[in-house]
């Protein structure tokens, strides 16, 4: 943005040299309008007296006398239409300074009119202003669909904005509204179990449904694929995972990003079936599709968690530009509402993207206050990882039932949008869910 300005100012810079040009001559070549007049009146006088004296000496005839005064009146005349030169160079010289400032104002207005000047703005208010403009598209729709809801287009797009924002039960509730079109359609099948697998933080039997359902119909979709071969990773079916992906794959562009996020998925998969069954999961060890199972999340802390007052201390070989550590504390004012061996889920999610986490650790209540270091062995989603992401914010949930999906009562905290690399970053856990 800083750039932005320079060069604009610059520009302006340029034209006014280029336009003002002329002035500064004038200026270089004129005296001062105001005192012409009187300069020229007196050279006059003095030559006139002169010549009337060489008359009166008898040097100069009556004849020689009369000439030499009409040669003075016409220089005379030609000094006077000189000043009136000056004069309106000095007139133009005021008209330059005027230009000189209407230029600028002008340019400002005209770029205000005809540019992008919101494109200026921080990108944490640009997404902001973003998200602000989606709330009122939003609810400007919804209005007009409570006045007439036979639209299944209207709610399936409804439906699309609010799971863009992360209003999962609006988003839930407007899918809902699209009617039988909905259970024909498995491409917002797809959808609706994506949205569902990002509000519930991981799998549940209704979004297995779901996926299975939009395979039924289009044994092809692109997304219904994906989500199938994350949940058959997520329950151990790595065999299925990889048949899945790989009919997956020659849809995707060679090479893309998208492409290498599958293949490496497959890579995975192929490895854990190698092993045969499914291994325990381990720290770092998630699945796929899923933001933190249910019960054996993170087994290897869990252990080393065990022991009352434990804490995870944080690589300093490993803390990098693909982690984020820092400290998690419990506010004074909720210690009495938190258990020593409830369990306690940090998270490291995109601040724009979706709702799924990057990384996650699962520790207990015990072991806080707590130093924590989420880094890319960390990942939820092996292609999906931390350091990918441009911002982050770190989000702790101590959770009443065990699991991570939020529930009445949890405690929760989160941090500022920060970089992949940063440290010492401080959450405090000051909130309880209604």
């Amino acid at each position: 943005m800083t750039y932005f300005y320079l060069a604009a100012a610059t520009l302006v810079v340029v034209a006014l040299l280029l336009l003002l040009r002329p002035w500064w001559r004038s200026g270089r070549r004129t005296v001062s309008a105001d005192f012409l007049p009187v300069l020229n009146a007196a050279i006059h006088r003095d030559r006139l007296a002169e010549l009337e004296r060489d008359h009166v000496n008898g040097t100069l005839s009556a004849a020689d006398l009369a000439e030499a005064r009409e040669e003075l009146q016409r220089q005379l005349l030609d000094d006077t239409a000189a000043t009136e030169v000056h004069a309106t160079d000095s007139f133009s010289r005021s008209s330059g300074i005027v230009l000189a400032f209407l230029v600028p104002l002008l340019a400002v207005a005209m770029y205000a009119l005809l540019g992008s000047p919101a494109a200026l703005l921080p990108a944490a208010v640009q997404a902001q202003r973003a998200g602000a403009d989606m709330e009122q598209l939003a609810a400007t729709l919804a209005q007009k669909l409570e006045q007439n809801p036979a639209n299944p287009e209207g709610w399936a797009m409804l439906a699309r904005s609010y799971k863009s924002l992360g209003r999962w039960d609006d988003a839930e509730r407007a899918f809902g509204r699209i009617g039988p079109d909905l259970e024909k359609n498995p491409e917002l099948l797809a959808e609706l179990a994506e949205m569902l697998v990002q509000k519930d933080n991981g799998f549940t039997p209704r979004s297995r449904q779901l996926i299975q359902q939009a395979l039924r119909l289009e044994p092809g979709n692109m997304l219904a694929l994906f989500l199938g071969g994350a949940e058959a990773f997520e329950g151990g079916r790595y065999a299925e995972a990889v048949a899945l992906w790989q009919r997956l794959l020659p849809n995707l562009e060679p090479g893309g990003e998208d492409a290498r996020m599958v293949e490496a998925s497959i890579a995975q998969a192929r490895e854990r079936s190698g092993g045969g069954g499914r291994p325990a999961i381990a720290r770092g060890d998630v699945a796929p599709g899923t933001a933190v199972p249910q019960d054996d999340v993170h087994k290897g802390v869990g252990k080393a968690a065990a022991d009352k007052g434990a804490q995870q201390k944080p690589d300093a070989a490993k803390a990098g530009a693909e982690s984020v550590s820092g400290r998690v504390e419990l506010s004074a004012a909720l210690k009495d509402k938190a258990k020593p061996d409830d369990i306690v889920f940090i998270f490291a999610r995109a601040v724009d993207g979706p709702r799924m986490p990057l990384a996650a650790l699962r520790v207990r209540a015990a072991d806080l206050p707590l130093d924590f270091l989420l880094d890319d062995s960390h990942a939820v989603m092996p292609s999906n990882k931390l350091s990918s992401a441009q911002q982050v914010r770190i989000e702790v949930r101590i959770s009443k039932s065990g699991s991570a999906n939020p529930g009445k009562g949890d405690l929760t905290g989160k941090s500022a949008a920060v970089k992949p690399g940063a440290k010492g970053v401080k959450i405090v856990i000051d909130q309880v869910d209604p």
